[in-house]
């Protein structure tokens, strides 16, 4: 009878040992679902600002300042284009400021009524059209192109407010001119002249940005620190340009 008493007294402290460990492995378990829902909320909450404007699309028009005195005439509206690819680098996680940096290409059009040519010293020349006898003429522009790499301090708000200043730093890559009209010589002949060999190019332009607005739309803002042409050579003469900005990513 004392064997089959101790024999119960140990199976009934096996299923007890069993069953403490059993209700401890549930309390790990249950912990460990716990952490796991905290460091989900903590992630969340510390999500960073999602910044946009990876593409920027500019579309422009230009003062070209610098003819002021030259008895020369520009269009009050001078069409131009700016795009530009631009990967954000964010100061700190959580945060509205960051910095951009990225490629891009410029392109400027000057509607005048001047011819560039060369002059005697082989400096750039600017000569009105109306030293030709010529007033009225179908079309006359001087386009310019630069390659650039665009650099923004930038500072986007979470309600999609933004704003952005920089600077671009360039190359040139074309600089031509284009005239449809009466013959230059005083013919009754209409002339066609693209000239593709205007010297004393800058090489390195250099323009400061400012952009604003609201999401994916905005104004946009440029300015060339240096002239087109270089000093001593040619006319000093740059655009300001103003216009509406897209980036839809």
């Amino acid at each position: 009878m004392k064997k089959i008493t101790l024999t119960l007294l140990v199976i009934a402290y096996c299923f007890s040992a069993v069953a403490q460990t059993s209700e401890v492995k549930t309390e790990k378990v249950k912990n460990k679902k716990e952490i796991k829902s905290v460091k989900t909320n903590v992630n969340t909450n510390n999500q960073p600002v999602l910044f946009k404007d990876r593409v920027l699309l500019d579309f422009m028009s230009s003062i070209w300042l610098g003819l002021e005195g030259t008895g020369i005439k520009q269009k009050a509206i001078n069409f131009g284009f700016n795009g530009a690819i631009i990967f954000d680098i964010p100061v700190k996680r959580n945060n509205p400021f960051s910095f951009g940096l990225g490629v891009g290409v410029s392109n400027y059009n000057l509607y005048s009524d001047a011819i560039f040519g060369i002059g005697d010293d082989y400096s750039t020349t600017m000569t009105p059209l109306s030293a030709f006898n010529v007033s009225k003429y179908r079309k006359n522009k001087l386009s310019y192109t630069n390659l650039n790499i665009p650099l923004e301090f930038r500072y986007r708000h979470k309600c999609g407010f933004k704003i952005a200043v920089g600077i671009r730093v360039g190359i040139t890559a074309d600089l031509h001119s284009k005239y449809f009209g009466p013959a230059l010589d005083g013919s009754a002949d209409k002339d066609l002249i693209k000239n593709y060999k205007i010297v004393n190019r800058i090489k390195v332009p250099v323009e400061v940005t400012f952009r604003t607005g609201w999401k994916f739309v905005g104004i946009s803002a440029s300015y060339m620190v240096t002239k087109l042409f270089e000093a001593e050579k040619g006319p000093q003469i740059c655009p300001f340009s103003v216009g509406i900005s897209i980036s839809p990513y």
